[in-house]
C-alpha cells in the first residue's frame, strides 16, 4: 500500500501565518525604532506597539516582499544545481559565490557599509552555529538554517537600517517636501514633517537642528508642499 501524504492542516496554516505576521510586526517596528530614534525619539512612549509596529511595516514591506522573493528564488536554485547531474553538481558552489560576490560588489558600490556589515554577521552566525559544540547536528546540518539566519540577522539589520536612513535624509535636509505649520497665529516655515505620534505632530527644524511635538489642537494650519527648483537670475 502506498503512503499517503498528509497535506498541510488549518492548524498549520494558522501556526505559519502567525509566525509571519509576528516577524512582519517585529521588523516594522525595528524599522520605526531607528527612524525615530535619529531624532531622539522614542516612539513607544506615545504609539501602542501595535500600532507602531504595523505602521513600520507598511514602510518597509515591499523590502520585505523582495527579500523573500530573493530567498525563494535562490532556495530554487540550490534544488536545481543538487538535484542536477553530477558534473552540474560539483560546479553548485559557482552559483552561490558569484551570487554573493555581485551582492558584495552592488552594495561596496553603493556606499551601502550597513547592509554588508548585515552579510557579514550573517556568515559570522552561521559559522558560530556550525562550531559550537552545543548546537545539535539536525539543526546544523538543516537546509533551512541559512534562511532562518538570514532572516534573524540580516533583514532584522536591514529593517533598521532602511530607518535610520529615511530619517539622515530628512534631517540632512534631502526629503522632497517642506512643512509650513501655524500654531497659535505664529507661522513657522521651512520644517520638516517626520510623523505623528500620538496625539501630536513631530516636525523637524533643519535651522535649529531640533526636533518639535505639537499637539494637534494646537495646529491652526498645515501645509506640506514639494520642493520647488530656485530660479536662477537672469544675468544682467
Amino acid at each position: 500500500m502506498g503512503s499517503t501524504r498528509r497535506g498541510p492542516t488549518t492548524a498549520d496554516v494558522a501556526g505559519w501565518g502567525s509566525a509571519v505576521v509576528t516577524f512582519g510586526l517585529i521588523q516594522g517596528a525595528l524599522n520605526l525604532k531607528a527612524y525615530w530614534g535619529h531624532f531622539g525619539l522614542d516612539p513607544f512612549q506615545f504609539v501602542a506597539v501595535s500600532e507602531l509596529a504595523l505602521a513600520g511595516l507598511a514602510g518597509i514591506g515591499m523590502v520585505l516582499f523582495l527579500m523573500l522573493v530573493a530567498l525563494l528564488f535562490s532556495s530554487w536554485v540550490d534544488v536545481k544545481l543538487a538535484s542536477g547531474a553530477p558534473k552540474t553538481k560539483r560546479f553548485a558552489w559557482l552559483g552561490p559565490t558569484i551570487f554573493f560576490t555581485g551582492l558584495g560588489a552592488l552594495l561596496w558600490w553603493s556606499n551601502a557599509w550597513p547592509v554588508l556589515i548585515g552579510l557579514f554577521l550573517t556568515i559570522i552566525c552561521a559559522l558560530a552555529v556550525h562550531l559550537s559544540p552545543v548546537i545539535p547536528a539536525a539543526v546544523k546540518d538543516s537546509p533551512w538554517l541559512i534562511y532562518a539566519l538570514v532572516m534573524l540577522v540580516y533583514v532584522s539589520f536591514a529593517s533598521s537600517w532602511l530607518g535610520f536612513e529615511r530619517a539622515s535624509t530628512i534631517s540632512s535636509g534631502g526629503g522632497n517636501y517642506v512643512t509650513t505649520v501655524t500654531v497659535d497665529e505664529k507661522v513657522q516655515r521651512g520644517l520638516s514633517l517626520i510623523g505623528r505620534l500620538g496625539d501630536s505632530y513631530a516636525l523637524w527644524d533643519p535651522a535649529r537642528k531640533t526636533a518639535m511635538l505639537v499637539p494637534v489642537g494646537d495646529v491652526g494650519r498645515l501645509e506640506i508642499v514639494r520642493k520647488s527648483v530656485m530660479p536662477v537670475a537672469a544675468a544682467k
